[in-house]
């Protein structure tokens, strides 16, 4: 298999994403890690991304020490279990067929039995809808293989109101990677119906969302509440700063024909979720999903926000085709835009990016010329 790898980018693409937790300002870390590997097609993308999956997966379970509470500077927690959040579209679908295929070699070098899976976004329909990306996940990859129910963490999409499935989803990040209790989002007082996180809405999660064990909103809250504000405050400053954010070890995502990622759109203001606080005014606590109204679809969507994405181990976009071709040019080497091409705001704060892309998609870069 013939690859080009591509590291750095064009002047939009040189990691414009590093600042902060939301993927803004100058180069920073995340872009030094940036790597683009052309291969010649859809199949070999779909192979060198299932190695990639393998090996994400398994450098979780070599890290990973029993007994310890794994996260980094940047405020992310890792849980005591592989995962990986699962994307939709036409090529993760062929991804998925691969990894459970019985004929191929990565079935067997994945631990089916413990990696818990999530998802970077959904459709705004029930679980068995054609549109469903749990649906299609479901169909290629997890009816085939050993997964425990309670390691598949979908989003209860099905509620009538996005806004409650997003909270719901958020509270089961909380519980299954063991964030601050108090992590959990309130009603945004600007009245934004993608605020997640409701306490209110908190007890019954378990029966919308049963991949993941909830536990009861006000037992929660009481053993999450800050005790003496002044006595221990530097030691549990520095535990709450290791359990801000999720950190998925593996984060696959697609790419738009107009440079969209996830259900973050152009325009979204889930793009500038991290944007500076003003004077005087408390800051609003950080969402980890939220519902997204997509005009040119008419719909809603509940996806991860931006500072969740970037804190993963590995992400991994996947992108294939002639029709990705402008849009890939202008994430990777356009001017910084991300109000217009939202993949621009993933770079990871302390993990490794990867665009897996085929000729005909590469076909505008210039640095692949």
């Amino acid at each position: 298999m013939e690859e080009q790898r591509l590291n750095g980018g064009g002047e939009g693409g040189r990691g414009e994403g590093g600042r902060g937790e939301g993927g803004r300002g100058a180069a920073g870390a995340g872009a030094r890690r940036r790597e683009v590997r052309v291969v010649e097609d859809a199949v070999e993308l779909t192979r060198a991304a299932a190695a990639e999956v393998t090996a994400a997966l398994a450098l979780h379970r070599d890290a990973w020490l029993p007994g310890t509470a794994a996260g980094t500077a940047s405020g992310a927690a890792a849980a005591p279990f592989p995962s990986i959040a699962l994307a939709g579209g036409s090529t993760p679908r062929a991804l998925y067929r691969l990894l459970a295929d019985p004929a191929a070699p990565f079935r067997a070098r994945i631990d089916w039995q413990a990696v818990h899976f999530f998802w970077g976004d959904e459709r705004h329909v029930p679980p068995d809808h054609p549109d469903s990306n749990f649906r299609m996940a479901r169909e290629a990859m997890l009816d085939h293989v050993q997964v425990p129910a309670a390691h598949v963490h979908r989003i209860a999409a099905e509620e009538p109101d996005a806004a409650r499935a997003a909270r719901l989803y958020e509270r089961g990040l909380i519980d299954a990677f063991g964030l601050r209790r108090d992590r959990g989002n309130g009603k945004d007082a600007t009245g934004d119906d993608g605020a997640a996180g409701d306490a209110g809405a908190a007890g019954d999660a378990g029966a919308a969302h049963g991949a993941v064990s909830m536990s009861d909103a006000g037992a929660a809250r009481g053993a999450s509440a800050v005790s003496d504000a002044g006595a221990t405050r530097g030691a549990d400053a520095a535990s709450d700063a290791a359990r801000e954010w999720p950190r998925f070890d593996l984060v696959l995502l697609g790419l738009g024909e107009e440079g969209h990622t996830a259900s973050l759109f152009p325009g979204s203001p889930l793009l500038a979720d991290d944007g500076p606080r003003r004077p005087g005014r408390p800051r609003r606590p950080r969402r980890l999903v939220a519902s997204v109204w997509v005009e040119k679809l008419a719909t809603w969507r509940i996806t991860l926000t931006p500072p969740v994405l970037n804190h993963a181990a590995t992400v991994i976009f996947l992108v294939s085709g002639a029709a990705k071709a402008a849009a890939l040019a202008a994430v990777l080497e356009g001017e910084w835009r991300p109000e217009l091409y939202p993949a621009q705001v993933v770079a990871p704060v302390d993990g490794r990016l990867l665009w897996l892309v085929d000729r005909a998609a590469a076909a505008q870069l210039r640095s692949s010329a």
